[in-house]
């Protein structure tokens, strides 16, 4: 498709292809000011996340933000795939269902 062309002389074929792409570009647009919209909002609502906030499975989420520079003052024990999901949760350990 040649570049910079904003129609199209009937009988081509291309216009369906480019009502298509043009769609698909107002749809971008409104995306990006969906993104940058909550990139402001959130910037100027200042509510910080916590170390863990979306109660992971996995290790790096149980070291506090920012992470000192050793990470872990010792090694911890890990008995399954869920090593934080078992800390947090000693009654229901992932290790079971292994």
């Amino acid at each position: 498709m040649p570049r910079r062309i904003y129609t199209y002389e009937p009988g081509r074929g291309w216009d369906t292809l480019n009502f298509l792409v043009t769609i698909g570009a107002f749809v971008q647009g409104i995306a990006t000011l969906v993104f940058v919209a909550n990139l402001i909002v959130s910037y100027f609502k200042e509510k910080k996340a916590g170390n863990d906030p979306w109660d992971a499975w996995t290790l790096e989420w149980s070291v506090s933000s920012p992470p000192p520079v050793y990470n872990f003052a010792s090694l911890p024990r890990v008995a399954s795939r869920r090593p934080l999901w078992d800390l947090k949760h000693p009654e229901d350990p992932d290790s079971r269902y292994e």
